[in-house]
């Protein structure tokens, strides 16, 4: 698919998109992602999800999904507010989702909706604290955390 017809695919989602040498970033509403991964996930050997990464920016989680073809590289963004920390699960369009997914919700509080994982941890231990926040977001305290856990 050309950078035309990705950036058609971009009007219609209601999406802005940044080109770069051999990249393009699709920044989608909250709500499109989902539908956003289905249409790039369909593009003729954009079918491979290499990773999906969180960055917690203060009142938000953006979340970027990562698709790469040969030296192409294709993202969908998004922005989750804190207060609703919940996305639709891709893991049912590509299954290597499943577990970036969980990652992403041990780490930083994502509820993936239809995620297999969802209500259990994949890589916090059983002893995390229910009442910390997870450990990647701006407000946890690692000392905190630490004393909570026991672990000094």
């Amino acid at each position: 698919m050309s950078s035309e017809e990705l950036g058609e695919l971009a009007s219609r989602l209601g999406a802005p998109m940044e080109k770069g040498v051999h990249s393009l970033l699709i920044s989608v509403p909250r709500g499109r992602a989902k539908e956003a991964c289905a249409a790039i996930a369909a593009l003729p050997g954009f079918y491979h999800l290499s990773t999906i990464t969180a960055v917690d920016t203060g009142d938000a989680i953006e979340l970027l999904y990562h698709f790469w073809k040969g030296k192409s590289f294709v993202a969908i963004r998004t922005e989750l507010p804190k207060e609703s920390l919940t996305a639709d699960s891709i893991s049912g369009l590509l299954a290597s989702a499943t577990l970036y997914e969980a990652e992403i919700q041990d780490l930083f509080g994502v509820n993936f909706i239809g995620n297999p994982y969802a209500g259990r941890r994949l890589l916090l231990p059983d002893s995390y604290p229910q009442d910390a926040p997870p450990p990647l977001r701006v407000e946890a305290d690692p000392e905190k955390i630490r004393r909570l856990m026991e672990l000094e």
